[in-house]
Order: C-alpha cells, then structure tokens, then sequence
C-alpha cells in the first residue's frame, strides 16, 4: 500500500529520512535474514526477500478490491532457487482493509517465510498497545532466546522502547484482536492467526509504529541454516495456501 485513508485523512506514514518505505510485503525471506541454504546450496537474500523489491502484475480489479501477483523469474531466483506465484489482496470494507496472501508453488513443496510491515501513523512513534484478551505470550528475542511473559494485557511503545527492543516479537498469541491506539487519538485494530505478531519503529525518529503480522521471525545463527528446518517456516504446494489479517481504523 502506498496510502490508507480514513475520512479523507493519511494515516499511512509516507516514508522520510526515518524509514523510507511505507508498507513492506515480506516474502520468501524475513528481516536480514542471513545466507541460507536449499539443499546445502547457498544464498544471499536481501531484507524481506523479493516480493519489496519487485514489480507485480495486475491480476484482477473492482471498485472495493485489487489482487496483484508476482510469478518467479530469473532475477528472484538469484536469492529464492524456488518457482512460484504470489498474490497480494487488498479488500475494503467500510473502515477495514482485508490483506490476504496466497503463496502456490510451480513444481514440489516450497518453504518460505511471509508477513505484513505496515507503517500506521503515530505521533511521536509513541502508541499503546492492548491486546482484547489476556495473553501469556512468549517473546523472541533476536539472539534467539526466548521470554515468557504471563498476564500480558498492553504496553507502551516509544522511541525509548524500539531502543531496548529493536524488533518486539510476540509468539504464542490466543488470536484475539490486537489495538494499537496513538496519542492523537487514532485506534488501529490488528486480526490474523499468524503465529507472530511484531512491532517497530525506527528509534532514532519518523511518526509512525508498525504492528506486523509474521508467519515466520527474524532470523539469527542459533537457528537452521537449511530454509526447510528454520523455526515457524510455511510450505506450500501447487495447490497453494492463503494467509490473511485485517487493520481496522477508528477515531476515538
């Protein structure tokens, strides 16, 4: 996405010296994922893997919803040796946007990484997180270990914060909504079963904090490097699969 209104009004962040983009689509690989391997081979992928850095095709269009779609080629499989088609679809509903994504391989099972990385305005880059149920989550911290926390209900997050935690992950959610409300008001409500949910922020600035659905977690040397055997990894086949989360917004 390049812009989301709400009652005519950007709450998109749109990009600037803090973080240049706005809405990333994260596949095959997530974050700065290190060399891995397909079957012993190795490769390099850049951040977030292909799909940020491609051009898609128009599949299908109408008044409320758009479906874009990014087949392998030769320059994807520099750093993915896999063949496949990816869809990315946008629906609207009054006030809510529907994200699916639906990943089909062209020959055998695929593994892949994927994920959402929407910038939502947030004055300050500050905002309170709450979650509709009580959680008891685990965080995955990027050297690998891992945190439980119980009775887990909202948190802050700040420039302060992304500082400490320079990428909060969140496993091990019950699935219920997640709100995301900035200080000017604004409450951005986050659905999915993804098994990861993450939130970012440049901490050095931009007016923005990203809730991101994962079906995958940043990669870090305790883990596999074979792709296939990498924690929370996806596999498709030429029947495909689909995953999807929906952003509300309100002014409250």
């Amino acid at each position: 996405m390049s812009s989301l209104k709400y009652l005519g009004e950007e709450r998109l962040w749109q990009g600037g010296k803090f973080w240049q983009s706005r809405d990333v689509v994260i596949f095959p690989t997530l974050g700065h994922m290190r060399t891995y391997t397909v079957n012993g081979k190795s490769y390099a992928p850049k951040s977030h893997g292909v799909a940020r850095y491609s051009e898609f095709a128009l599949a299908d269009i109408a008044e409320d919803k758009i479906t874009l779609d990014l087949s392998s080629n030769p320059v994807t499989k520099q750093t993915y040796p896999f063949g496949f088609d990816f869809c990315v679809t946008y629906a609207l509903k009054k006030n809510t946007v529907k994200v699916t994504y639906t990943v089909r391989s062209r020959g055998g099972e695929i593994p892949f990484y994927l994920g959402g990385h929407a910038g939502m305005s947030a004055v300050g880059g500050e905002a309170e997180v709450e979650f509709e149920n009580n959680e008891n989550p685990v965080l995955y911290n990027l050297d690998g270990s891992k945190t439980e926390l119980f009775d887990f209900k909202r948190f802050a997050v700040n420039k302060e914060f992304f500082k400490k935690h320079k990428t909060f992950q969140l496993g091990n959610l019950s699935g219920g909504k997640i709100y995301v409300r900035t200080k000017d008001g604004y409450k951005y409500t986050y659905k999915s079963d993804c098994p990861v949910f993450a939130f970012w922020s440049n901490e050095k600035g931009g007016d923005y904090v990203c809730a991101e659905p994962w079906w995958g977690i940043n990669d870090c040397p305790a883990f596999p490097k074979e792709l296939k055997e990498k924690p929370f990894v996806n596999f498709a086949d030429e029947n495909g699969k689909s995953f999807c989360y929906t952003l509300t917004i309100d002014k409250e």
